[in-house]
């Protein structure tokens, strides 16, 4: 027995030292450790930092508001150091008749703080706007190119460009909202092709005109998509609220949808009547056709102060009065031929550029006068009536601005002024906002 024992012990102890030198087991132990000190590198050391670059570049996308309370980035609780002056301008002016055809050089850059430049045209946005910019670049060639000089005089200028005419708006934005697909294809063009032209964000115009309580949530959805992508890239994303819109009736609805876009802007000029001769923007008065009712009825649909934007006109409105001796605001105007004579350079019947008014004014044969309840001026010739905005005007308006917090103003347009200084210094309307914006 102890020696078949002793045998025993023997033959396993050559078996384990016959193990222990296969190359094969050696070789199999090698590659084993160092696989499995490879994995503890790249878990321990390589992994972490990978997750959290990518975390730290890619922000989740979901349906709710994505800004936090108190978020200065997101939520700009604060808004701007000074008012804004979003400066609108109208392409057609750079088809005038010397020596009025405007040009890049009459852009005032110095006092505006937004370039607006509106491309209303094709409707088709799902192709990387092909069409779109094949529309612009043929009637204005030179349009983009002049976009990009102003950047590099001004680096600090935003220039954004606006879309959305009436005619195309209302079909586009329901079949974008219309399923996720078309959602997403819709905010992605868009995105490609603001970024690709470099321009710094969109002002979109009839987003909500026509929608009903059923697609509305689909637009509501369609412009959340659209400010997450904007916001990542830094982009700026506005809206304007014509003022005709229901979004305002409703309790808390223009606050909720503002809070997917950098400003609101509120129309609060153009008002027209067919009988009565009546203030365009009057700053305060009876009705609700005011500008300070414009700003309340945003305000009070939930609108923040620190978002809205207002806007105000260089143009006149002009009418044509029944009776030649009534010049009092509210006088019967002439039935079936109510707007007024055109201007000499831009030839529209019912409205006058400032550049043309205010040489009217100059050469005596128009009167002025300032209603202060109203607080803007009117001023007649005969049997014809006009109203329009002024150094006096404007000073009042921007100190309501100020004196209520709001984001700034849109000026609409700012080819309607005095850009050549045939009247005084150049681009006095812009000159009076924006000084009066540089207050505390």
């Amino acid at each position: 027995m102890e020696n078949e024992e002793t045998t025993l012990v023997g033959v396993r102890g050559s078996q384990a030292a016959v193990g222990l030198g296969d190359p094969f087991i050696n070789s199999a132990l090698v590659h084993t450790g160092s696989a499995c000190l490879i994995f503890f590198v790249v878990f321990i050391f390589v992994l972490p930092g990978i997750l959290l670059t990518t975390l730290k570049r890619e922000k989740p996308f979901v349906l709710q508001d994505m800004r936090p309370p108190g978020s200065a980035a997101s939520q700009q609780s604060a808004g701007p150091d000074r008012p804004l002056v979003v400066c609108m301008i109208n392409v057609s002016s750079y088809n005038r008749e010397p020596p009025m055809r405007y040009s890049p050089d009459q852009v005032p850059s110095p006092w505006c703080s937004h370039v607006v430049f509106p491309l209303s045209g094709a409707a088709d946005w799902t192709e990387d706007m092909l069409h779109y910019d094949y529309t612009h670049k043929v009637t204005h060639p030179n349009l983009y190119r002049d976009m990009v000089r102003l950047k590099k005089v001004r680096p600090a200028l935003r220039i954004l460009v606006s879309v959305g005419d009436h005619e195309t708006s209302n079909n586009l934005f329901r079949y974008a909202a219309e399923t996720m697909h078309s959602t997403v294809q819709f905010c992605s063009a868009v995105l490609r092709w603001t970024l690709g032209n470099g321009f710094d964000g969109l002002v979109i115009h009839h987003m909500f005109t026509g929608s009903t309580d059923d697609n509305r949530r689909g637009i509501v959805i369609l412009l959340q998509k659209l400010w997450v992508h904007f916001e990542r890239h830094g982009l700026t994303l506005v809206l304007v609220f014509e003022p005709e819109t229901d979004l305002f009736d409703k309790p808390l609805l223009g606050g909720k949808i503002c809070s997917y876009v950098d400003y609101a802007v509120v129309v609060a000029h153009g008002l027209r009547s067919q009988v009565f001769a009546e203030f365009s923007s009057p700053l305060r008065g009876p009705g609700n056709q005011t500008f300070d009712s414009a700003v309340e009825r945003a305000i009070s649909s939930g609108v923040p102060v620190h978002k809205l934007i207002p806007s105000v006109s260089f143009e006149s409105i002009t009418y044509t009065l029944d009776d030649g001796s009534d010049h009092r605001p509210g006088s019967v105007l002439l039935a079936g031929m109510s707007r007024g004579l055109p201007g000499p350079i831009t030839k529209n019947p019912g409205a006058l550029a400032y550049f043309e008014l205010c040489r009217q004014l100059q050469s005596g044969n128009w009167t002025r006068v300032w209603d202060p309840r109203a607080g803007c001026a009117y001023a007649y010739s005969g049997d014809q009536w006009l109203t329009f905005e002024d150094e006096q005007s404007l000073t009042l308006k921007a100190d309501y601005v100020r004196n209520r917090s709001l984001a700034g103003v849109m000026i609409w347009d700012v080819t309607s002024d005095d850009y050549r200084g045939y009247c005084g210094p150049s681009n006095i309307l812009v000159q009076t906002l924006y000084e009066n914006f540089q207050k505390h």
